[in-house]
């Protein structure tokens, strides 16, 4: 039986432990929609978390009781929920490859029966092939809801351009437009390019928000000098063809800081006037005074130069012997002033 053990849709015995363990929910409770556009379930005096069964469609909501969208990975197993938040199940097209969902909501792998005949699907769970199961739902990249299609029926990916013939399933399948997003700055065209993406015909797009260093995102506009329409990162729109949008920058300003007073002086020595040390693997800590008292960052970074011994020195100026002979330590001023203290000289002997 070549095909004794293939994966059925129909089969409750697919049914994971996760979906066993799913909780309905009773008539009292209810949808709210926060101030964040997110939306929770609530059940009593309290929020719903987890996988809830909401009439006939399950739901999942995460620790907060936020409802999730898009792939969920739970249990080993992979799942799709569209922006509604219904997981799916069946044959369902997304961004056009198509998937399979058993009544569980677990997307298959490997051979699979549909309407009874076989169709394989990859380790991503993507149908191969050219043959395809007609998809029952489908949705596109931010996951609304669109018009299924067979992906073979596309004369040019991105184009816009679909096949005069009609079908042979005899549906309208819905085009799709690509979108360009680009830098105008950018002297090399082929780093003028941000991202693109292929968006269905009268589909919400939703803009992103890009980052350039030394730079702050103003808007996306649709001419490159930045005239014709703009669109906030946080926006979207309608897209009706094929559209570049040019990202529209501003220079960040760099703050100087007028008001600091900067080091003028600093003066170091030992701890109690110390400059030496006699002991093995001995230290000596030193001490700085720095004018004007008032100076905004009067911190200072220590350094030690070997005059015969060796010494080395931490970030808060404690000087530790290595080898006897004479070794010099300095400050230097951390407010970018440049000022530097005097050199003082510590002997070292007994290592």
């Amino acid at each position: 039986m070549k095909h004794r053990f293939l994966k059925q849709l129909i089969v409750a015995s697919v049914v994971t432990s996760t979906m066993i363990t799913l909780t309905s929910v009773g008539a009292s409770a209810a949808w709210t929609k926060n101030s964040d556009g997110n939306w929770s379930y609530t059940e009593g005096n309290g929020y719903s978390t987890g996988w809830k069964q909401i009439g006939l469609k399950w739901y999942l909501f995460d620790d907060a009781g936020l409802m999730r969208t898009g792939w969920i990975y739970d249990n080993s197993n992979w799942y799709y929920i569209g922006l509604n938040g219904a997981m799916q199940v069946g044959v369902v097209q997304i961004e056009g490859k198509i998937y399979v969902f058993a009544e569980n909501g677990g997307m298959q792998k490997g051979s699979c029966a549909v309407n009874g005949k076989i169709y394989y699907f990859d380790d991503n769970g993507a149908c191969v092939g050219t043959d395809l199961p007609m998809p029952i739902s489908a949705f596109d990249y931010y996951g609304n809801s669109t018009v299924p299609y067979i992906p073979t029926q596309i004369v040019s990916t991105g184009s816009g351009n679909m096949s005069s013939e009609i079908p042979p399933d005899g549906k309208v399948h819905v085009k799709q437009y690509k979108v360009t997003f680009k830098d105008p700055d950018v002297e090399d065209d082929e780093e003028e390019i941000i991202k693109t993406r292929t968006i269905d015909e009268n589909t919400k797009m939703f803009f992103y928000k890009p980052s350039k260093s030394g730079y702050t995102f103003v808007e996306w506009t649709t001419n490159s000098d930045g005239d014709g329409t703009g669109y906030e990162y946080d926006g979207n729109v309608i897209i009706k063809s094929d559209i570049t949008f040019y990202a529209q920058w501003k220079t960040e300003e760099v703050v100087v800081d007028t008001t600091a007073i900067k080091v003028t002086g600093i003066k170091i020595s030992g701890s109690n006037n110390i400059s030496k040390i006699t002991t093995k693997d001995g230290s000596l800590q030193m001490t700085k005074s720095v004018t004007p008292g008032d100076a905004t960052n009067q911190k200072v970074k220590w350094s030690v130069s070997n005059q015969g011994g060796v010494a080395t020195i931490d970030t808060t100026g404690k000087l530790k012997a290595v080898s006897d002979g004479k070794v010099i330590v300095k400050a230097t001023a951390d407010d970018g002033s440049g000022v530097t203290s005097n050199e003082f000289e510590v002997t070292i002997s007994g290592q």
